[in-house]
């Protein structure tokens, strides 16, 4: 009896431990279906969330978009609108094309009578005063230049036309804008090469003015100012030497090789002996600038200044506009009246454009920068002029500076002294160059036998005008 209930016993233990074991086993998973169920929640509210990211981010897409969509559509406006302008501006050129040519013609038909009335002109006054027509030397009539006898042709407009063909445009320098009071033409008088110059139909002239520029221009017989060769009061025009080379401006600020830096000294010289020279005759050029500094070659081997006589054409004078501007001294745009210290200013303009290489009031900000000392002067001084001594460009700048009077001078200088000076440091900066000084530079272009250079000969005469020697080359008479 007791060992059947010994085994009942034992039969219920091992069942409660089986059951016990079946409870834990259960529990087990139960801990774990809530720890999936917790996971997948956790999985449900992410995707959930990245849901309405998503959705957020589409809508602000769309907006965008559409804000798209309706800049192109303002921007295909604004592109219809504006080639509907260019369309009429089409139109208008062609309608201003045909009017500029029906214009050229009558003006071409108005040169033509011109030109008759010019010759009848002429003829009658030969007439009237019982003369033959000249076509030599002995038409040019002498200008008493005090101590010696200066001459220059009294040339007729239809003399003019054969020289430059009619006035043909392939012959024009510079094209129709080389100059706001004017045109030059490349043409060949009596077997010279000449320019001349006609003062543009809109420009005031008076006859008594033209007159006395013209005297003043035949009286200044310089080495470094291009020549008079002759002048036409009916045609208002005036003939200079030609000086095939181009202009200073050309080789600054066009497509020609640079200038060396000897050379920009040398042209700086040479127009320093021109205005030195001017001003010992008591007579004011008026318009330096580089267009009026004109070049022998490529070489730079002789420059000479033209434009003078230009501001006493002009009655009343004109104010320059534009970029010359930048070479008026400020007292003159006040006054009115030209006195040697514009020439003086404008020069200071011209050395600086020479030393910086760039226009004319970059040139002179540029400097002024560079004597603050807000910019270093290696930084100012153009490098495609070579290896400048930077002590020399220097104080070519400074002395620009000095002559527009953009630095502090201590006292006011006469345009006399200024010269003087500037005539010193340049040759100091020309004579600065290993094996080529200033004496070598004058002598290289003197002929074998020792005797004068060839530019201090008459270009019309074929005679020395000059007497002095290198000692006197800055353009004082002997």
């Amino acid at each position: 009896m007791e060992d059947a209930l010994y085994e009942k016993l034992k039969d219920a233990i091992m069942e409660a431990g089986s059951l016990r074991h079946e409870a834990y086993e259960e529990t087990r998973r139960r801990q774990k279906a809530d720890r999936d169920l917790a996971d997948v929640s956790m999985m449900a509210r992410d995707a959930e969330s990245s849901y309405h990211g998503e959705a957020r981010r589409r809508k602000e897409m769309e907006e965008s978009l559409a804000r798209e969509r309706a800049a192109v559509e303002q921007d295909r406006r604004e592109l219809d609108a504006i080639l509907e302008k260019i369309r009429e501006v089409d139109n208008r050129s062609a309608e201003l094309e045909l009017q500029i040519s029906d214009s050229g013609r009558v003006m071409g038909e108005l040169d033509v009578r011109m030109s008759e009335s010019c010759s009848v002109l002429d003829a009658l006054r030969r007439e009237h005063r019982g003369e033959e027509p000249a076509a030599d030397e002995e038409s040019m009539p002498a200008v008493d230049g005090g101590d010696q006898s200066v001459s220059f042709l009294q040339l007729g407009l239809l003399e003019l036309e054969e020289a430059t063909d009619r006035f043909n445009e392939s012959t024009m320098i510079g094209g129709a804008s080389a100059g706001s009071r004017g045109r030059v033409y490349r043409g060949s008088l009596r077997g010279m090469s000449v320019a001349v110059k006609m003062i543009c139909p809109d420009v005031a002239v008076h006859e008594a003015r033209f007159g006395r520029a013209v005297d003043a221009i035949a009286r200044a017989r310089h080495p470094n100012i291009v020549a008079l060769v002759g002048a036409c009061p009916e045609a208002r025009a005036v003939v200079h030497e030609l000086v095939p080379g181009g202009s200073l401006e050309d080789r600054l600020g066009g497509e020609a090789p640079p200038l060396p830096w000897h050379a920009r000294c040398g042209i700086a010289y040479r127009t320093c002996s021109a205005l030195a020279y001017l001003h010992s005759t008591a007579t004011v050029h008026g318009d330096v600038r580089p267009t009026n500094i004109l070049l022998e070659d490529e070489q730079c081997s002789s420059s000479k200044l033209a434009g003078l006589g230009m501001p006493g054409f002009v009655a009343p004078p004109q104010l320059p506009s534009g970029v010359a501007l930048a070479y008026v001294e400020p007292r003159y745009l006040a006054t009115g009246e030209l006195t040697p210290q514009c020439d003086v200013h404008a020069l200071g303009v011209v050395l600086l454009c020479l030393v910086t290489g760039m226009p004319a009031f970059a040139a002179k900000k540029a400097a002024q920068k560079a004597n603050d000392g807000s910019t270093p002067w290696h930084e100012v001084v153009d490098a495609t002029a070579g290896g400048w001594p930077m002590e020399r460009a220097t104080e070519v700048a400074l002395l620009g500076l000095k002559c527009c009077d953009a630095v502090e001078t201590g006292g006011p200088h006469r345009p006399a002294e200024l010269l003087d000076e500037a005539l010193s440091v340049l040759e100091a900066a020309t004579d600065a160059t290993p094996g080529r000084t200033w004496s070598s530079l004058s002598a290289s272009t003197a002929s074998d036998s020792g005797g004068a250079p060839s530019y201090f000969l008459c270009p019309i005469l074929k005679v020395c005008t000059c007497a002095f020697d290198h000692l006197h080359a800055r353009g004082f008479p002997k």
